[in-house]
C-alpha cells in the first residue's frame, strides 16, 4: 500500500478532501500538516554605526598534546618555532655517542641528516620508570641534596657520580668565548639607544621580581642583565617583554608617546615587542649547534622571558584579527633540558635552575587559563634539590596535571595526603607577620594577612590554590549518594580559601604577582560566590589586577557584572 503523503494528524487516514473517511465516520476534526516555511522572512532591524560584530574568521589550529608519548616527542627546533628553513637541516636533538670529533660546522655547511627515532632507553618511553606524579611524598620534607649546595660558578664535577640524562650523551663543549651570535653589534653595553636603555631599566626595576618570586638569589634581576650584555638574543627578549608591558600601562602614555623617567619614547608601541622577539628567533633555531653551558643558560632564559608574552597576550589571541602562529617556547625549554649531557650540568648552573622553576610557574598560569594539563618535563632529580617554595610549586603542578589529566581517585588521595604534609612541614616556614579575620559588622569581606617577603606570599597562595582544586574536584562527591549539604560544605570551604587568597593579594602590594595568583583562583571558582557584596568585592580585585599590570581580563570581569 503506498504511503500517504499528507495524512490526517488524528488518524493517519487517506487523501480524501476536505475530510478523510475515518474522520468523517467518527465525526472527528480532520487536521493535516501544513508545509513549513523554508526561508525566513527578511529582517528590518537597524544597527548602530559602532556595532561590534563577532569575528567569523577561522582561527589557526594549534595542537596541544596530552599523551605521554606525544607530549615528550623530541621535536625539531624548526617545527617548534614554525619558521621555514633557509639552510640545511640542523643536527638532531640527541647528540652523537662520545668520541673525539672536530667542532661542528656552521649550519650552512651541515649535511642533511634525518632525525633518529627516540632511543628506547628514554625515561619517558619506559613504563617502568616513575611517573611525574611521584608515588612517594618523603622528598617533600627531605633536605636539599648536593645539587642545591653546589656552587653555580664551580666547574668541577659534583661529589656523586654523574647521572646520565635521558636520551643524551656526553659531548665536548667549546669554550663560551667561541660562541657566535647573530645579534646586532649595537646590542652591547653601554647601550646607545635611549629606548632600549629604558626597556632594560624597566625590566630590572619593574619586571624582574615577577621571575624571581621563589628565587632568594634574584637571578633575573642581578644575573640576567649581565648575561644579556654577552648574548644579544637574551637582551632582545628583555626588550620584547618590557616593551609589551610598558606600552600598555596608562600611567606612562602621553599624546606624544610613552614617557618613562622623563624620557619620551615616541616609537615604543606593542608592535615593537614583536620586532624584538623576531630578533631572538635565529639564536633559538641554532641552539643545537652550540654545546656551551653558558649559551644553554641564555637560550632557556630567553625562552622563559619570551613565554611571558604568551601570558600577557593570552586573552588577545581571540580578537587579534588574522590568525597568528605562535612560537612554542615551552617546547624550546623542554628541548634545551633534554639536550643536557647529564644532570650534573643542571645542578651546577644556577641560572638554568632559576629559569626552570620560572618555566614551571608559567606552566601553572598556562594550565589554569587554558584548562590544560602541564606539559613540561618533570625529572624527579630536579625536585629533590628544590627549595620549600619550589616544592609548593611542584605540588600545584602535580595537582593541575591530575585535574586536567586522568583525574583518578588514587592520585587524588595521594595529592590530598601530600597537601596535608605540605601544610605541616613546608608552610610552617611561611608564617604571616600579622593576621586578622574580616569584620563583617564593618562591611569587610577579605581578611587581613601580611607576609614578610614575596617568597612567603607566593608559596602560601599557590598552596591555597592547590587545596581549593583538591576540595572542589573531590571525585567522591560525584557519586550518587552525595547530598546537597555536602556540596554546600565544599562550596563554603572553597569560598573561604579564595577570600584568603584575595586578602593576601590586597594586603601585600609590594608583591604585585600576588594579584595574578588571586586571579587564577577567581577564574577557577569565582562562580561559587553568590552573595552580591562578595561578588562586587571579587570584581574589585580583578579590576586592580587589570589596572596594575595591564593584563587583558575582560572575560573574568564579565563573570561579576
Amino acid at each position: 500500500m503506498p504511503a500517504v503523503k499528507h495524512p490526517c494528524l488524528q488518524c493517519k487516514g487517506d487523501e480524501e478532501r476536505p475530510r478523510c473517511r475515518r474522520c468523517e465516520q467518527r465525526h472527528l476534526p480532520c487536521s493535516r500538516p501544513v508545509r513549513k516555511t523554508v526561508f525566513k522572512h527578511d529582517s528590518v532591524a537597524s544597527f548602530a554605526k559602532d556595532q561590534k560584530w563577532v569575528n567569523s574568521q577561522a582561527k589557526h589550529f594549534r595542537f596541544h598534546p596530552r599523551g605521554a608519548a606525544t607530549a615528550r616527542e623530541l621535536t625539531p627546533i624548526d617545527a617548534i618555532i614554525g619558521i621555514p628553513r633557509r639552510h640545511s637541516p640542523l643536527p638532531p636533538l640527541a647528540p652523537p655517542p662520545p668520541q673525539q670529533q672536530p667542532p661542528p660546522p656552521p649550519p650552512a655547511a651541515a649535511t642533511p641528516q634525518p632525525p633518529p627515532p627516540p632511543p628506547p632507553s628514554s625515561s619517558h618511553d619506559q613504563p617502568s620508570n616513575p611517573s611525574p606524579a611521584v608515588q612517594s611524598i618523603a622528598y617533600i620534607t627531605s633536605p636539599p641534596d648536593h645539587y642545591e649546595r653546589s656552587k653555580p660558578e664551580s666547574t668541577s664535577p659534583a661529589a656523586s657520580p654523574p647521572t646520565s640524562y635521558p636520551s643524551c650523551q656526553p659531548h665536548q663543549s667549546p669554550p663560551s668565548e667561541n660562541v657566535v651570535d647573530n645579534g646586532l653589534p649595537s646590542s652591547r653595553f653601554p647601550l646607545r639607544d635611549v629606548q632600549e636603555a629604558c626597556l632594560l631599566r624597566y625590566f630590572i626595576e619593574e619586571m624582574s621580581h615577577w621571575f624571581d618570586l621563589c628565587d632568594p638569589h634574584r637571578h633575573f634581576q642581578l644575573v640576567v642583565p649581565i648575561r644579556a650584555g654577552k648574548h644579544p638574543h637574551l637582551l632582545h627578549a628583555i626588550f620584547a617583554v618590557a616593551a609589551r608591558h610598558l606600552s600598555r600601562l596608562p600611567q606612562y602614555k602621553t599624546p606624544q608617546g610613552i614617557l618613562y623617567h622623563d624620557q619620551l619614547l615616541p616609537n615604543l608601541n606593542e608592535h615593537a615587542a614583536v620586532e624584538y622577539m623576531l630578533k631572538c628567533i635565529p639564536a633559538l633555531r641554532q641552539f643545537h649547534d652550540m654545546h656551551d653551558d653558558d649559551y644553554r643558560d641564555s637560550i632557556i632564559t630567553t625562552a622563559v622571558i619570551l613565554r611571558q608574552l604568551e601570558e600577557i597576550d593570552h586573552e588577545d589571541e581571540s580578537s587579534a584579527g588574522p590568525a597568528r602562529k605562535q612560537v612554542n617556547f615551552l617546547a624550546i625549554i623542554d628541548a634545551v633540558l633534554r639536550s643536557l649531557p647529564s644532570l650534573d650540568v643542571f645542578a651546577q648552573r644556577s641560572l638554568m635552575q632559576a629559569a626552570y622553576w620560572m618555566a614551571l610557574r608559567q606552566e601553572i598560569f598556562n594550565s589554569f587559563t587554558r584548562h590544560e594539563a602541564p606539559q613540561l618535563i618533570l625529572p624527579l632529580e630536579f625536585w629533590h634539590s628544590a627549595s620549600k617554595a619550589n616544592k609548593v610549586v611542584m605540588h600545584l603542578v602535580q595537582t593541575a596535571k591530575w585535574h586536567w589529566g586522568d583525574g583518578s581517585e588514587s592520585e587524588w588521595q595521594r595529592l590530598s595526603k601530600q597537601q596535608e604534609l605540605i601544610e605541616q612541614k613546608v608552610l610552617v616556614a611561611f608564617r604571616p607577620t600579622y593576621q586578622r579575620t574580616a569584620d563583617k559588622t564593618k562591611g569587610e569581606i577579605f581578611p587581613t594577612i601580611w607576609y614578610a617577603s614575596n617568597i612567603d606570599v607566593t608559596s602560601v597562595q599557590l598552596a591555597l590554590i592547590a587545596k581549593a582544586v583538591l576540595v572542589a574536584e573531590n571525585p567522591y562527591l560525584k557519586s550518587p549518594p552525595t547530598s546537597r549539604a555536602n556540596w554546600r560544605l565544599v562550596e563554603n570551604e572553597v569560598r573561604n580559601l579564595l577570600l584568603d587568597l584575595c586578602g593576601i593579594a590586597l594586603c601585600n602590594p609590594a608583591s604585585p604577582p600576588a594579584l595574578v595568583q588571586a586571579a587564577l583562583g577567581i577564574g577557577m571558582y569565582g562562580d561559587f560566590f553568590t552573595d552580591f557584596y562578595q561578588r562586587q568585592a571579587i570584581r574589585i580585585v580583578v579590576e586592580r589586577y587589570r589596572d596594575a599590570h595591564a593584563w587583558p581580563v575582560q572575560r573574568l570581569l564579565d563573570k561579576f557584572r
